[in-house]
């Protein structure tokens, strides 16, 4: 590192310090870069992932990232394996299929949201999350790791280390986030307990090349699970990464009997990705993992465990170090980004001085829920794909769709504290806590699905004859998008927008930047500018705004 980077470091404050660099950390900075908020991140690893790791991304997760724009860009990195389907249970690639598998995801979610998912590797993903966090601004600085911090009622003072030069730092921030995955060191330090079985296996993570045509007899599956006594403890997994010749395969290790990722060698990966394939000669070239280790072999805990808490102070966890999800149908990582921009709206609103401290408790109150029932059931998840235990699981549908917040951002009606706190998106009509229903409108003959009415912006939404909360929201020192049936050319073509979001003609919904409902009123009120005052104090948390931030 420079020397006028030296000094410019040492004394450097920083409203957000971010410790680690995967897709959390990440996807953290870019939401908070995006909303103007200055943030640094700091992550050990010498450069971005360089195996494919997390690679499916759910409709729920390119829904925030079409929010902030970047959408396309990721599509267009897409791995060919994108239009691959369905994951089958197989004796090996030439054997017997025992099972296709199936966890509740609709083919069609069009009736709930217009994204489509993604499937793009971890390292196609994050160099992308990189260049667009530096683009907007914020700093991110690889081969950095956190050695300590402390915190008073005003500020974090961390004390981080350039692991190449030795070099050591002060950094200043208003907040911490922790990122820094399933053994978070500041989750330790801060005295954050954990729940959940905890560690479940550890499998390899291997990348290969091989021609494997013969085998796959014209198959395009997204993910093969091999349950074969003959592999270690019965069970592997091969994904294609390029429908031509690259794959990833994994296996059990268990480091309590002594097996370390550097007694993998290649040619006892060979050995049993010719087991799982089922060509006892199979030509295998296996692929290095990282460019600075001479182990070929990535080793991957699998682990499903909790944080009783996800505050202390003026730090947060997000992603791993908050909840440690088993891999499944994108929903670690989308946990994660989920975390990530539900924390960033806020911090951006209280760092600008447009809602009280209290709002980011709202993060914990919101997504602990969350992150609870995807560790539990990406465990039953696993069960049901290893075919090892039984298995009751929710359908995917409702788990990434179909979940409810309940906390001070929201005004929840009556009845919202018995409902279920998830349920298929098609039952869910506008309810406040709620994904907002997708709706499908038009603009002068163009349409414009629901979703693009309020990117990562607060949006008071109004029935045709609801020309009176305009009117009031114009008056409103808090600035909101507002958008009307019948005015600007939006029109309801489709008919449905007043079924799905359960108002009249007369009514407003207003939707929070994440795309949940955060408040509705059916019809017409005596005063509708005291009434959008008397929301917005109570779901941005108004009432305390001379708290420190």
């Amino acid at each position: 590192m420079e020397t006028s980077e030296t000094e410019t470091l040492s004394l450097f404050n920083v409203p957000v310090l971010i410790v680690g660099g995967g897709l959390a950390g990440l996807s953290m900075s870019l939401f908070l870069s995006w909303y103007g908020i200055r943030s640094m991140v700091v992550e050990k690893h010498p450069e971005p992932a360089r195996l494919p790791r997390a690679r499916g991304h759910n409709a729920r997760t390119m829904e925030l990232f079409r929010a902030v724009g970047l959408e396309e860009i990721i599509r267009e990195a897409q791995s060919p394996t994108a239009a691959n389907s369905g994951m089958v249970r197989v004796e090996s690639l030439m054997g017997h299929e025992l099972a296709h598998l199936s966890e509740g995801l609709s083919a069609d979610l069009s009736t709930i949201t217009p994204i489509e998912g993604c499937v793009i590797g971890q390292d196609q993903l994050e160099p992308i999350l990189v260049d667009q966090i530096k683009e907007l601004g914020g700093t991110v600085r690889f081969n950095t790791e956190l050695l300590s911090f402390e915190q008073d009622e005003e500020m974090v003072t961390s004390l981080i280390r350039q692991r190449t030069t030795g070099q050591t730092f002060r950094i200043r921030s208003l907040y911490l986030i922790a990122a820094d995955g399933n053994h978070s060191s500041i989750r330790e330090a801060l005295g954050i307990q954990t729940q959940g079985p905890g560690t479940i296996s550890y499998t390899t993570d291997v990348a290969f090349e091989a021609d494997l045509s013969a085998a796959l007899r014209r198959r395009r599956v997204y993910l093969y699970f091999i349950s074969n006594s003959a592999l270690p403890d019965g069970q592997a997994g091969l994904m294609p990464l390029d429908n031509e010749r690259k794959w990833s395969f994994g296996f059990p290790v268990h480091p309590e009997r002594g097996e370390r990722r550097e007694d993998m060698t290649d040619e006892r990966c060979i050995e049993l990705i010719r087991i799982a394939v089922g060509i006892p000669d199979l030509a295998v070239k296996i692929l290095p993992a990282y460019p600075w280790d001479s182990v070929k072999v990535g080793v991957w805990e699998q682990a499903a465990r909790y944080a009783e808490r996800y505050r202390s102070k003026r730090v947060f966890l997000a992603g791993d170090s908050a909840h440690a999800v088993l891999p499944a149908g994108g929903l670690g990582a989308g946990t994660a980004i989920q975390d990530a921009f539900n924390l960033a709206w806020k911090l951006n609103l209280v760092l600008h001085g447009n809602a009280g401290p209290a709002l980011l408790d709202t993060y914990e109150d919101e997504r602990k829920p969350i992150g609870t029932l995807t560790v539990q059931q990406t465990l039953q998840r696993h069960f049901y794909r290893t075919g090892t235990a039984e298995s009751t699981l929710i359908d995917s549908d409702s788990l990434i769709f179909g979940y409810r917040y309940r906390s001070a951002a929201i005004m929840l009606e009556p009845g919202a504290d018995e409902a279920p706190l998830t349920q298929h998106p098609t039952t869910q009509h506008g309810e406040p806590g709620t994904h907002a229903p997708h709706v499908m409108l038009e603009r002068d003959g163009w349409p414009i699905p629901t979703i693009d009415l309020y990117r990562g912006f607060w949006t008071l939404l109004i029935g045709e004859d609801g020309a009176a909360w305009r009117e009031a929201a114009q008056r409103l020192s808090f600035r909101l998008l507002v958008d009307s049936l019948g005015e600007n050319g939006l029109e309801d073509v489709s008919g449905l927008w007043y079924e799905s979001f359960g108002v009249g003609t007369e009514g407003a919904v207003l939707i929070r930047p994440d795309g949940f409902v955060a408040w509705r009123e059916t019809g017409n009120v005596d005063n509708p500018y005291a009434t959008l005052e008397r929301v917005l104090d109570r779901v941005l948390c108004r009432r305390n705004m001379d708290a420190p931030r």
